[in-house]
């Protein structure tokens, strides 16, 4: 299992002030397919929990995540224990428009 998570507060450098919603672009780059569980958590705690499978050299979008100008966290929960093949795109957006982007270089990782 590995675990990848996005913070982000309105003090922080992710200003969740800025965000209404988060899209994702996952990539799965190795050869051996994988599940990854979604999960977005806010004040009121969970907010959002999804399920993808990325197929080799696959890339999957989930669109939409609503984060409503509050903090979060999403954590990402793949069944394999190695991360050097899954690639993560963040893409913040206010009102539609993006305004930001983030990988899985910015996030807390744990294999």
């Amino acid at each position: 299992m590995s675990i990848l998570r996005l913070v982000s507060n309105a003090d922080g450098p992710i200003n969740s002030r800025c965000i209404q919603s988060v899209d994702l672009e996952i990539n799965n780059s190795g050869e051996v397919p994988f599940e990854m569980l979604i999960h977005g958590y806010g004040i009121e705690g969970l907010f959002y929990i999804g399920l993808i499978h990325a197929g080799a050299d696959e890339w999957v979008g989930v669109h939409d995540i609503m984060t409503n100008y509050s903090p979060f966290e999403l954590v990402l929960v793949t069944n394999i224990n190695n991360l050097a093949h899954t690639c993560v795109v963040f893409k913040i957006k206010n009102q539609g428009v993006l305004i930001a982007e983030y990988t899985q270089e910015d996030t807390m990782r744990e294999n």
